[in-house]
């Protein structure tokens, strides 16, 4: 049965297919909108990423559901004009999926029996009852313009895609610049800001090795962090065609990484992608995420080091610490750290050249 959902100063009426924010009425794409009615339906519950990729395509679909999935959630928040790292309404289970966080009032669309109600009426049963014949053929007649409405919509869809295939691809822009947002720190802990910094200079370091790729330097991105700037402006101030953002968590030996890269003149997610790795993997799964922003950008990465994988982890963990320390290094106290992190990375791998 269609459901009106109140919440905030927000109506939500299924059967209508409509958004309000008091009287005004909103514009909602159909996949943003079958999510939200989704978590609407579900409020207060862990919905995840699987039943909502089932829900909006179902089952056995072959697209990449996870970019589709995150564009529909940043233009349903944008919508709602919800902030991400303070969410009113749709908040994030890093890993897992979403959940509507907000008070819901629900009761059945005042449309839905408005549209019940003619069914009931007398007359329409009389008229099928006199006439049986005239509304078979009056059926038979709509069956025949459906069809013929069927193929003419395949056919423009399919004259659309091609249309796309062939002329989409040669008017996108071509991303010759990128710049690295500052990692977010979702761990909930402070003590592992470290890491987060430490793996946003690292990936800009790995990035500046792609041809033809000017990567914006940590001095520039870094007054950024934790900044409430959109994507636009951010990219307009950077001069950058392209925006890196993304999250870090760490939950013992498992570090959780989200990350998207979006074109800066439109806020169009271009690609993105939820990695999971043991802490001891970090080097690797830096490296990894360099080389699949190199191929979305059509260009090529050398590593930095060949044998980064035998670096001991332990070793790239004090580094990176050292790394935190000295940035941050508006006090002596900040500089005694970084040196006392440097000399333990060396000591615990001394031909680590970088520490």
């Amino acid at each position: 049965m269609a459901q009106e959902f109140q919440f905030g100063d927000f109506t939500l009426d299924q059967s209508r297919y409509r958004l309000q924010k008091g009287e005004r009425l909103l514009r909602l794409e159909k996949l943003p909108m079958e999510l939200l009615i989704l978590l609407a339906q579900r409020r207060g519950e862990l919905v995840s990423r699987e039943e909502i990729a089932e829900h909006l395509w179902g089952k056995d679909v072959f697209l990449d559901v996870d970019h589709g999935i995150n564009t529909a959630v940043r233009k349903l928040r944008r919508v709602l004009r919800d902030d991400p790292d303070k969410p009113r309404f749709v908040e994030t289970v890093v890993g897992k999926g979403y959940r509507f966080a907000a008070p819901v009032i629900c009761k059945q669309s005042d449309s839905a029996v408005e549209e019940a109600q003619p069914q009931s009426q007398p007359d329409a049963s009389v008229e099928i009852a006199v006439a049986p014949a005239k509304a078979e053929s009056v059926w038979h007649r709509y069956r025949v313009l459906w069809g013929t409405a069927g193929v003419i919509a395949l056919l423009a869809i399919a004259l659309l895609l091609s249309h796309r295939r062939g002329v989409g691809a040669a008017t996108q822009p071509v991303i010759r610049s990128l710049a690295v947002l500052p990692l977010k720190n979702l761990s909930g802990d402070p003590g592992q800001e470290y890491l987060a910094d430490g793996m946003t200079e690292e990936l800009i370091a790995q990035l500046a090795n792609i041809h033809d790729l000017r990567v914006i330097s940590r001095t520039s991105v870094m007054r950024f962090k934790d900044t409430r700037e959109s994507v636009p402006d951010i990219a307009r101030a950077l001069n950058v065609d392209a925006v890196l953002e993304g999250s870090v968590v760490r939950e013992g030996n498992l570090v959780r990484v989200h990350a998207q890269l979006i074109r800066g003149a439109t806020d169009e997610h271009i690609w993105a992608q939820e990695y999971e790795r043991e802490y001891r993997g970090l080097l690797a799964l830096e490296e990894e995420v360099a080389q699949t922003i190199a191929r979305q950008v059509g260009a090529s990465a050398t590593l930095m080091a060949a044998g980064s994988h035998s670096i001991n982890p332990d070793a790239y963990q004090a580094y990176l610490q050292a790394q935190y320390f000295f940035h941050r290094g508006a006090e002596k106290v900040d500089l005694d750290k970084a040196l006392a992190y440097a000399d333990q990375a060396v000591k615990l791998d001394s031909n680590y050249s970088s520490a």
